[in-house]
């Protein structure tokens, strides 16, 4: 059994990040998943957490929460999706204003006999556009949902950020894992190959069992190389996630072995794409293609240009005041085609949010099937597989040194011991993997999943 004794479950991420940094006006109510870890948003005035995410960024082990909480506030991905949720803001107080006014100065018959300005007649005008049909209301309704869509887009990308974060760090914590077991394979190889030396020298094994005995050592040699320098990869993936290329830290701490003992069901589960961000978005979308629509209607509506203006006729030295109402006439162009593009805008979303439900609903069923799959293995490995081997293997060994067994009897036995090793570090990898993803699509934190109903216990 693969034995770790340092916690890596989720649930410690809030007890160590406290409250969740001040949100942007623009973005919504996040979901539960990772919802108290601080993250990036642009212009925020809270307390500033670099330092202590650069303090972090300084270890030489970290823990899950930890690099959560470097991700989210220092993920360059989010970072830009922060900045948008601010632009759609901006765009947003932006529709809300009114036209300028417009002033017109003009000179009319400059220089009438040589006289320069003397003779010259002048205004000044001012004309101010009228918008009716409330359009100034709808342009406002239009960026306001646009600036919902941003945030829905942030939230999304916070969620792939916190899932695509996890998932690396258990993906590390195999990786040392692994290592672990090549290394640990390397001194189980050099122990055979000395017994097996041994043997040889006694006369008790022909010399082409040596040859076999270095030959796999050489192989596990190898194998462990090549666990180091995925290793080294799986480290680099990870401090991605908070743009560092070179990172500082060596190792991540964390318990890989921790598998429930039930899990959801899949009914259950499907209860909770409630709080999926993609489906929310796609809710405000269609929210945003009815005030398009809407928009498009008020369009048909004329807009008045009203002007007033101070007019001085120099010849005789009077003044008079002057104003005009002006605005086209919707006899051939009402709008008709950019309305009736707008209602099927709407029915093309209403049709896409139906297709985005079922094609939720599938990969959620997939994802389950997979949880289910790893979870499995996972427990017959654990509890039943390994100790097995672990058995076999003992009893080889301790035969061969009896001759009971032969050299073939003993790297049988070895080697199939490696690869269940092996194989449950695969499943427990699987389903921790799959346990992040249940919890991106329901949009859900474990803590929430720990709670739900369970299926009846393998």
């Amino acid at each position: 059994m693969i034995k770790r004794h340092i916690y890596f479950g989720m649930s410690v991420v809030l007890a160590l990040c406290g409250c969740a940094g001040p949100r942007g006006a623009g973005l919504p109510v996040p979901r539960p998943l990772g919802s108290d870890i601080p993250s990036f948003h642009a212009a925020s005035d809270a307390v500033d957490e670099t330092a202590s995410a650069e303090a972090i960024e300084r270890q030489d082990t970290i823990t899950l929460p930890q690099a959560l909480a470097l991700a989210l506030m220092r993920n360059p991905e989010l970072e830009a999706f922060s900045h948008e949720v601010r632009a759609a803001e901006a765009r947003t107080v932006q529709a809300r204003l009114f036209p300028n006014p417009e002033i017109e100065v003009a000179v009319d018959s400059f220089d009438r006999g040589g006289a320069g300005f003397d003779a010259a007649d002048s205004s000044v005008v001012l004309g101010q556009l009228i918008e009716l049909g409330g359009k100034r209301r709808w342009r406002a309704r239009v960026a306001e949902a646009q600036g919902e869509l941003a945030g829905w887009d942030y939230e999304a990308k916070r969620l792939d950020v916190f899932t695509r974060t996890a998932q690396r760090f258990t993906e590390m914590l195999a990786a040392q894992l692994r290592h672990e077991l090549a290394v640990s394979a390397v001194a189980l190889a050099e122990q055979t190959s000395h017994a097996v030396g041994e043997r040889v020298k006694a006369g008790k094994e022909p010399p082409v069992q040596a040859a076999k005995a270095v030959a796999e050592l050489e192989m596990t040699r190898l194998a462990a190389l090549e666990a180091e320098n995925s290793l080294v990869v799986s480290r680099k993936k990870l401090a991605v996630m908070w743009g560092t290329e070179e990172p500082h830290f060596q190792k991540v701490v964390g318990d890989l072995d921790s598998v429930l003992d039930a899990l959801p069901a899949v009914e259950t589960l499907r209860l909770r794409l409630s709080s999926n961000p993609d489906l929310a978005r796609g809710d405000v979308e269609l929210k945003l293609r009815q005030a398009a629509l809407a928009s498009e209607k008020s369009a048909r509506a004329p807009d008045l240009e009203a002007t007033v203006g101070l007019q001085h006729f120099e010849e005789d030295g009077t003044d008079a005041l002057a104003f005009g109402v002006g605005f086209p006439l919707p006899l051939f162009d009402r709008n008709q085609g950019n309305i009736a593009a707008a209602k099927h805008e709407i029915a093309k979303k209403q049709a896409e949010q139906r297709a985005a439900e079922t094609e939720l609903a599938t990969e959620l069923a997939e994802i389950h099937a997979r949880l289910m799959s790893a979870h499995r293995r996972a427990l017959t490995l654990r509890s039943k597989v390994v100790p097995a081997m672990e058995e076999t293997f003992a009893a080889a060994h301790n035969g061969y040194g009896q001759g009971k067994f032969g050299f073939l009897d003993v790297l049988d036995a070895q080697r199939g011991l490696f690869i269940v090793r092996g194989d449950l570090l695969d499943a427990l990898s699987d389903y921790h993997i799959a346990l992040t993803d249940i919890q991106r699509i329901t949009g859900t934190s474990i803590e929430e999943l720990l709670r739900m109903k369970p299926e009846e216990k393998q």
